[in-house]
């Protein structure tokens, strides 16, 4: 995914768009899916309340107070169907990290189409251990709750920390892809006498300030919306590739079933597809009915798997082994002038400048949070029968001129730091695969399966402990695999 998650509020229609368009682990998000209005008093508090651990912990890390209470009990439940559900779910997996798939193909085989199967079983199994992690107790809204109650401040943090690492490099993903399209476009362009670089590294810079203003919003709704489009892009991409192949005639039939070289770089190509954990907690939130929450991810999972495989096996076959990281360069560099490649081009193109604010959003907030002239107060209701610290809904930022300064500092620092990035690891794919190995396979595999076995010690028959133990090993290792092999190549990029 790339991919997009915060702020999520379940029975909210914006707000679950919103959150299906970012991933994160953002503190306080999808807390209003236990919201009913006027049920309770809204209280205010200061903000250093937010994200510390919940008062009075037992050795479970459970708050005392709660122990009595099942999820089903306490949370009241959002008011997403199940078709609103599934749509937002589909909606979090379709990234930019489809138009990657035919290059993985390239890579590794035929047989990478099984391994994207295989990797899509593994994530679709880690998604619904997060459910049923969910229900461990009445508190757990986020996944950094997750964490919390597995392993107490420190897997909040551990948690936290995975999830903005994977939210910051997905948004320096963004601009190396605006780099990439827009130099195909225009391979000369190179304004000022050619101060700001190549082409590539001039639009890297032009994409970025014209996207700096959208991180100062705070309000990103009409983002959010936009960026939930991206079911229907991933679909329009998916057809406009399979119409360039048959006007060529799919003409690339040669690839053999294996190529054991380009397996590491698969890995961390096809995990990164299917990173959208993080918000699966507040899907699960905003449901009407959460007990429908393994069969929409069994759904969600046969849908974008297909995607992602007629994607991979169509780009084969229309680019056979020339066939880009992007296939939409591959398109441009094939028939540029068709209007399928111009269609595919454009909404490539465009994509980014509903996402990327999103991304950095939940980044820009935390770090606010953490400086005195930032820190905002929030409003939080109680839970019956629980501490009143545990449910956070709604931050009230300071708007002094030194807190407003000090948050346009920090936003534009941080999309500087994620230009010097872009500028200085160009590698759409390698990028993808880093994000993918080290922070998708982490993520979405590893830390729900030791969650859910930290949450679940003695409660497991031997065959659910060793599938689980199993899925984490694999997990372990997969990463290791996929970093280690992205880190070498983007090394030995470096060196080209």
């Amino acid at each position: 995914m790339c991919r997009t998650c915060s702020h999520v509020k379940g029975g909210g229609s914006e707000e679950v768009l919103q959150g299906s368009a970012v991933m994160s682990g953002d503190l306080e998000s999808a807390a209003e899916s236990i919201n009913k209005r006027g049920a309770f008093p809204l209280v205010e508090a200061d903000c250093s309340l937010v994200g510390q651990s919940p008062p009075h912990e037992t050795g479970s890390n459970l708050p005392e107070g709660l122990d009595d209470f099942t999820a089903e009990q306490v949370h009241v439940t959002g008011d997403s169907g199940f078709l609103h559900t599934l749509f937002n779910s589909v909606n979090i997996m379709c990234g930019v990290g489809l138009l990657a798939t035919p290059y993985a193909v390239a890579q590794m085989g035929w047989l990478s189409l099984l391994l994207l199967v295989i990797l899509g079983g593994v994530f679709l199994y880690t998604g619904k251990l997060l459910g049923r992690c969910m229900s461990k107790a009445p508190w757990i809204l986020t996944y950094p709750d997750i964490g919390q109650h597995a392993f107490g401040s420190t897997g909040r943090t551990m948690v936290s920390i995975l999830l903005y690492a994977e939210l910051y490099l997905s948004a320096v993903e963004f601009l190396i892809m605006e780099g990439d399209n827009l130099s195909a476009l225009a391979p000369g362009f190179q304004p000022f006498g050619g101060i700001l670089g190549s082409a590539k590294q001039s639009w890297v810079l032009i994409a970025a300030a014209i996207l700096l203003p959208t991180v100062y919003l705070r309000h990103l709704s009409l983002l959010a919306y936009l960026s939930a489009a991206g079911v229907f892009t991933a679909v329009a991409l998916t057809l406009l590739v399979g119409w360039q192949g048959i006007s060529l005639g799919l003409p690339n039939t040669s690839l053999p079933l294996l190529r054991v070289g380009g397996i590491p770089l698969s890995i961390g190509l096809l995990s990164y597809i299917y990173g959208g954990h993080s918000l699966f907690p507040s899907l699960y939130t905003s449901m009407r009915h959460p007990k429908q929450y393994p069969r929409i991810l069994d759904l969600t999972f046969v849908i974008v798997c297909t995607l992602y495989a007629s994607m991979a096996v169509l780009g084969y076959l229309t680019f056979g082994d020339d066939v880009e990281n992007n296939v939409t360069l591959s398109m441009q560099r094939r028939m540029g002038g068709a209007i399928q490649t111009h269609l595919a081009t454009w909404i490539t193109i465009m994509s980014p400048f509903t996402k990327y604010a999103l991304v950095l959003s939940p980044i820009s907030s935390a770090l606010e949070e953490m400086l005195p002239a930032t820190a905002s107060r929030v409003t939080y209701m109680p839970l019956p029968g629980g501490p009143q610290e545990v449910q956070h809904l709604q931050r009230i930022p300071k708007t002094g001129a030194a807190a407003v300064a000090m948050s346009l500092a920090v936003r534009t620092a941080l999309v500087v730091s994620t230009v010097v990035i872009a500028l200085s690891l160009p590698f759409f794919a390698y990028m993808a695969a880093l994000i993918g190995g080290l922070f998708g396979l982490s993520a979405c595999v590893v830390v729900p399966a030791l969650c859910y076995l930290q949450m679940s010690k003695g409660q497991l028959n031997r065959l659910e402990l060793s599938a689980v133990i199993a899925v984490a090993v694999v997990g372990v290792v997969l990463s290791a695999i996929g970093t280690t092999n992205a880190i070498l190549d983007m090394i030995r990029g470096l060196g080209d």
